[in-house]
């Protein structure tokens, strides 16, 4: 499935090609139109940069927004220019000719072009890689995505296997796994099929949660810290959710109790 993604250090793209969609991209979006112009046309040249595109792609989606919420733009059409931006360059990448290193760039790039299914190829092929070299936060960040796909795609068992080999890496790269399966794969799987064992999933997600060390000095560490009791919150809500609302529930309330437990022992440190 993968072996079309080459192993590369370099994309094809030229220096002055990169400085100009940089330095264009914040100039680019004129704040009183509903229309997004393009930095420069990607079939003159050649393979794009995912990195800059995707930071092209952040500019625009924080211009947007303000739109969205001061001047009345419907967030419909928000999403509706973003896709469009996007696929402008999703149509022209050749994705047999990636870089391995920046798959989960530009599988990002697809997948917020809604191509789930490349999108999914791109960071399965990055999974293998990360699990290769043992890049822990790599493989737990791609495989969380790549599970989520698997989700959009209607393939939920696989999509929760997946995310669930992620709780085996090391406490410092457990950081990402309650927020993905909370808030990415929980949406994108409940409904087909397999609510208990995504409940399950979720549950065993605040046990990772819990084990995640991080600077308690930084800015981030801090944000982490004093959101747990949130998060692990909306958890519990979401366990009852996926038992139909069903807070009696005997394997509900175990998989509630589990994560209060957690908490209060959390709560304690």
């Amino acid at each position: 499935m993968h072996s079309g993604i080459r192993r590369a250090t370099t994309l094809r793209n030229n220096f002055g090609y990169s400085l100009g969609l940089a330095a264009l991209a914040f100039a680019s979006f004129g704040c009183q139109t509903d229309v997004i112009d393009y930095p420069l046309d990607p079939q003159q040249v050649g393979q794009v940069d995912a990195d800059l595109v995707l930071r092209t792609y952040n500019a625009h989606r924080e211009r947007l927004e303000v739109r969205v919420a001061k001047q009345g733009l419907d967030p419909k059409e928000k999403d509706r220019l973003l896709r469009e931006f996007l696929k402008t360059y999703t149509d022209t990448t050749d994705t047999g000719n990636i870089p391995i290193e920046k798959a989960y760039q530009y599988a990002d790039m697809f997948r917020l072009a809604g191509d789930w299914k490349t999108a999914e190829n791109l960071y399965g092929a990055s999974v293998k890689w990360a699990e290769g070299r043992k890049d822990y936060d790599r493989f737990t960040n791609d495989a969380l995505r790549q599970a989520w796909c698997l989700a959009e795609l209607g393939q939920v068992k696989p999509a929760l296997a997946l995310a669930r080999r992620t709780y085996t890496v090391p406490p410092a790269a457990k950081a990402p796994i309650l927020f993905a399966v909370l808030y990415e794969i929980t949406p994108a799987a409940r409904g087909k099929g397999e609510d208990k064992e995504l409940a399950k999933l979720i549950a065993d997600a605040c046990a990772q949660h819990v084990q995640v060390r991080v600077d308690p000095a930084s800015a981030s560490g801090q944000a982490l810290i004093q959101g747990r009791a949130y998060h692990m919150r909306v958890a519990m809500n979401t366990v009852i959710e996926l038992y139909g609302n069903d807070a009696r529930n005997p394997e509900a309330r175990e998989l509630v109790g589990d994560i209060a437990t957690l908490l209060a022992t959390e709560r304690r440190f």
